[in-house]
């Protein structure tokens, strides 16, 4: 087979990449570190399984350091990380290979993830477990991860009170119609963010019932 010959290496952004070029193929993308490992430089010609090992680098290394870039601004789901990935065009085995890299150090983890996403769902109101499960599956989080965040998020947290604020709330609105009229518009109100049959029974009880309602207005 003949030689690949490199014809440049130049700085390229951004800052710590190299564009090698190799006489006619387009140009390739590397970091300094790959450069040093192969100890390459201008002129310098190589067989087609040294050329293959260096492509394969430079893909591992580019997409190592896009998904640490973006992990560095948000936690991702590793589904998600994979669909942002794949935007860069790279063999799927370099994916693979980032991927697990990322998951073995602890940078990838979707049961933190899970639980970071629950935590700020619960943050901002009252969220029902249906509510949160259906969020994180939209994420890519597979059911048994989505219980087992949202089981380790709930433990200690009194629901029933969480969702009695929200009923109180939401009666708020509707007081003024017939008492009936009233509990049903609350409790479709709750049933429609996902909230079981139970835990609302339990969370209006008396809500509609005392004497003297000034308690809940």
């Amino acid at each position: 087979m003949p030689d690949f010959v490199i014809t440049s290496l130049d700085e390229a952004r951004p800052k710590g990449w190299f564009e090698l070029s190799i006489e006619g193929m387009p140009p390739l993308l590397i970091n300094a570190e790959t450069i040093l490992r192969h100890s390459l430089k201008a002129g310098e010609s190589f067989n087609e399984a040294k050329l293959r090992k260096i492509k394969d680098e430079a893909d591992i290394s580019w997409l190592k350091y896009k998904a640490t870039k973006t992990l560095a601004i948000r936690m991702l789901s590793e589904r998600d990380l994979r669909r942002k990935l794949s935007e860069e065009k790279r063999l799927p085995a370099a994916r693979d290979e980032v991927i697990a890299q990322l998951k073995y150090y602890g940078l990838i983890d979707d049961l933190k993830y899970a639980s970071s996403l629950v935590r700020t769902q619960i943050a901002h109101g009252p969220k029902s477990k249906l509510y949160l499960k259906k969020k994180l599956r939209e994420k890519g989080i597979d059911d048994q991860t989505a219980e087992n965040a949202i089981a380790a998020e709930f433990e200690g947290f009194d629901e029933i009170s969480a969702v009695r604020e929200i009923a109180l709330k939401k009666y708020k609105t509707v007081k003024y119609l017939p008492v009936e009229k009233a509990k049903g518009r609350v409790i479709n109100f709750l049933r429609g963010r996902g909230f079981q049959w139970e835990t609302i029974k339990k969370a209006i009880d008396g809500l509609f019932t005392a004497t003297d309602d000034s308690e809940y207005l």
